[in-house]
């Protein structure tokens, strides 16, 4: 790990209507294909105020020249037309507090997770049908695109198990304590992943996936697999560490021809 100076930061979040959410969808795809590698937009579906669904775009610029980030970022303006748009310079601990601001102490989540290649027409039909089921106005899609720097380390340098360009959705079901509507919201989050499965890559980020998840806890981490458990057990015998998810044994093996 490696600290990296970051010159400027511009990020911020633009707000679109429902009305729109097919075009902005497809803009969006549009410009997530052609983003250069200092501009991240995280984009999805959630609440607005009224409890209504909208599709919201958020944009990250991280880079060298503040003046080709502004530029960037305006064209999120050209895939609609805008309810809020707040978009400006920033700082890491500013936007950390904004995402921690979504998630407030108490309140009970479900996440869900799959990776898809692109936000082609069949994902963003997934998208709408998520924001139009939505049973919590807590609730959230949220689509982060892992691109530049991210994709251009060989996949068996690290754990993961992909590093090609791609997009990762969060599904958040989140609610109050005591909403007896609990079920349902969990409910609305599998429906959400079920609808992108065909699209889906397999396996999915390994900090998301729960221990039910065990088609994609098999792929999660590729060909680095059975390495680490190899690691995992001569370090951790006991099983002490246990936060994130790991195939068995044989699956790994299996999964990467080293077995037998």
């Amino acid at each position: 790990m490696r600290l990296q100076a970051v010159p400027t930061l511009l990020s911020g979040l633009v707000v679109f209507p429902w009305a729109q959410a097919g075009t902005v969808l497809a803009g969006l795809s549009d410009l997530l294909a052609e983003q250069p590698d200092e501009l991240t937009v995280q984009t999805g579906v959630l609440a607005g105020p009224d409890g209504a669904p909208v599709v919201f775009a958020s944009p990250t610029w991280s880079g060298d020249d503040a003046e080709a980030g502004e530029r960037a970022l305006a064209r999120l303006g050209s895939v609609g037309t805008p309810l809020v748009s707040q978009v400006g310079p920033t700082t890491l601990p500013q936007m950390l507090a904004g995402i921690d601001a979504q998630f407030p102490v108490g309140r009970h989540v479900a996440i869900r997770t799959r990776s898809v290649p692109s936000l082609t027409a069949d994902v963003g039909e997934a998208l709408v049908a998520a924001g139009e089921t939505l049973t919590s106005p807590l609730s959230a899609v949220s689509v982060h695109s892992l691109h530049g720097a991210a994709a251009q380390v060989p996949v068996t340098e690290t754990a993961f198990g992909l590093r090609d360009p791609h997009l990762m959705v969060e599904v958040i079901a989140t609610w109050e304590p005591g909403d007896v509507r609990a079920p349902e919201h969990t409910a609305w989050a599998d429906d959400v992943v079920r609808a992108l499965e065909p699209a889906a890559l397999p396996g999915g980020y390994p900090n998301l996936l729960g221990p039910d998840a065990t088609d994609q806890i098999a792929h999660a981490y590729g060909p680095n697999a059975a390495r680490l458990l190899a690691v995992k057990e001569q370090l951790d015998p006991d099983g002490v560490f246990r936060a994130i998810p790991l195939p068995d044994r044989a699956t790994a093996e299996t999964s990467t021809g080293v077995r037998g």
